[in-house]
């Protein structure tokens, strides 16, 4: 087991970290001589936390939490564990001492319910079991929205404690 780091390399690792951020931030020249200001991201939320940089063709890629019953459904329902090798390597953000779960791409992502860490793993299903799995949900989402249009309950089903109006629920689609 690899042995934790000492503060000063916490120190080092931080120092560096900044250092990087300054350097994209300084003034650069644009080929036309004039000044301007480097690409920045932005930090409102809208960039994704966990990305991965490169695709497998044929395939879609998802990322799953390992709570309890997850991976094993993901798994029964086609879905496969990436290798790092598949995607290009480790990321920063990928747990790259995992010699205890072999070649599976990892996240480290918070903390269980008994502050235990909490990882996410990298999965893929080929594309077209993908689409029917999506085409389904949509037809499902399709009779949800239809039955709230025609005031009806989902499904055939009564829906105790619902509240429909004597004119009916009435919706356009856009």
């Amino acid at each position: 087991m690899a042995k934790a780091d000492t503060m000063e390399q916490k120190i080092a690792k931080v120092e560096a970290k900044m250092e990087a951020k300054q350097a994209a931030q300084e003034v650069v020249r644009t080929t036309s001589g004039r000044a301007r200001r480097a690409e920045r991201t932005s930090f409102n939320g809208t960039e994704a936390k966990l990305r991965i940089g490169k695709q497998i063709e044929g395939y879609h890629l998802h990322i799953l939490n390992d709570v309890p019953g997850r991976i094993d459904q993901a798994l029964q329902a086609g879905y496969e564990f990436v290798s790092p090798d598949e995607v290009g390597g480790v990321a920063n953000n990928v747990v790259s001492r995992n010699t205890d779960l072999g070649d599976k791409v990892r996240f480290l992502v918070g903390q269980g319910p008994n502050n235990e860490p909490m990882y996410a793993y990298l999965m893929k299903i080929e594309s077209d079991l993908y689409a029917e799995d999506q085409q389904a949900l949509q037809a499902k989402n399709n009779r949800i929205d239809d039955a709230i249009r025609g005031g009806k309950p989902v499904d055939g089903q009564p829906s105790d404690g619902t509240y429909v109006p004597r004119e009916g629920i009435k919706m356009s689609r856009s």
